[in-house]
């Protein structure tokens, strides 16, 4: 079996950026909640949402 370079593996990582683990996407997801409530970022409705991910389809 052939061994890969490790100077390969890190080249792969820094290419491919790894999902959030759901600890790290509940705390992002809780610090825009708090932005959009204090008024530093506008909330998306519903509607605008459905249509920009019928866009990305």
């Amino acid at each position: 079996m052939m061994e890969k370079d490790s100077g390969e593996d890190k080249n792969m990582e820094a290419i491919i950026k790894r999902p959030n683990t759901p600890a790290e996407s509940l705390k992002e997801s809780l610090r825009e909640v708090q932005l959009i409530r204090q008024g530093k970022k506008k909330g998306k409705t519903w509607r605008q949402l459905r249509d920009e991910l019928k866009k990305e389809d």
